[in-house]
């Protein structure tokens, strides 16, 4: 069945991205040095450099966006020194567990695809997150209640979980703010669970797709819950985080809207992961419209240490 398909998809995904990395590559840790290469900017990678060991600390205490993808790590760790991060990229490593994040109690932000994750756990560590990709990956049973109440867009697609009987029902009734859900926007007149509007225990906002253009902007003006502001447009670009907001913007937009297409491209998804990196992606016409078309900092490339 479906869900036969699913598995077997997973473990083609599995021996792909082997493919991709090399299975005679080893796995890299995250390391301090690791992080700030792939994170900050050639200018501020200089600076870095040029900084004492308490410097540097502090620094990396100042980190709000943390890049680690596709660089072969096996596993997560290390992330203590980067305790004010907002936003994580971890997406196509060779991770199989979620763990170690205690460190990052402001993290909104988490991209873990294409990975090789069998499990959702030790999520709920994390009292702010918002936004989760585990797509692909190798998810064979929900356990709900891992999953932080405060999310509210979630990408759980191409794991076999998500071919179980209930599983939609499941996920909503874990997450009451949740409006988007593996890459679709929930409709309350579709969904039973949302009669009308949010369900019950969440936070009072109408669904976007509940509502006229003109409204939308009001809708969201009106609340102050962390990534659904990403939306705003004027008042967004006079906002000190409008950088981070606009990198979670076009992640999600590219992420969410382009996942059927993945596992034939592989090599495509590492030249845009890479070009995210570099440039942020010439987004002019995946994000939603051009007021979000401030391109990410010009990041350094690098490599593990030695």
């Amino acid at each position: 069945g479906s869900r036969a398909v699913a598995v077997a998809r997973s473990a083609g995904r599995t021996a792909a991205m082997e493919t991709s990395f090399g299975t005679d590559v080893r796995s890299k840790v995250i390391s301090l040095r690791l992080v700030m290469e792939r994170s900050l900017t050639k200018g501020e990678l200089m600076e870095y450099d040029a900084m004492t060991a308490d410097e540097a600390l502090e620094r990396a205490r100042s980190v709000k966006t943390v890049h680690v993808e596709w660089s072969n790590i096996g596993q997560i760790g290390g992330l203590e020194p980067f305790d004010s991060a907002e936003v994580l990229y971890l997406q196509y490593n060779r991770i199989e567990r979620i763990e170690n994040l205690e460190s990052l109690p402001r993290l909104q932000f988490l991209a873990l695809q294409g990975n090789q994750i069998r499990a959702i756990e030790n999520l709920l560590c994390l009292p702010v997150l918002e936004f989760l990709d585990v797509s692909k990956n190798c998810i064979d049973e929900l356990h709900e209640k891992e999953l932080p109440t405060t999310i509210n867009i979630l990408n759980m697609k191409e794991n076999p979980c998500t071919e179980a009987a209930g599983y939609k029902e499941r996920v909503l009734a874990r997450l009451p703010d949740l409006f988007k859900l593996d890459g679709e926007d929930l409709d309350p007149d579709d969904d039973p669970a949302l009669p009308g509007g949010p369900r019950a225990g969440g936070s009072g906002m109408p669904l976007l797709s509940s509502l006229p253009d003109h409204a939308e902007e009001e809708a969201l003006l009106s609340t102050k819950k962390g990534l659904g502001a990403y939306w705003r447009k004027g008042e967004m670009r006079t906002n000190a985080e409008t950088a981070i907001r606009d990198k979670i913007q076009a992640y999600s937009i590219e992420a969410l809207a382009d996942v059927d297409g993945f596992d034939q491209q592989v090599e495509g998804v590492a030249s845009r992961s890479r070009a995210r990196r570099e440039g942020f992606l010439n987004a002019s016409g995946r994000i939603l419209g051009s007021s979000l078309s401030q391109p990410g900092p010009q990041v350094a490339a690098g490599g593990a240490p030695d």
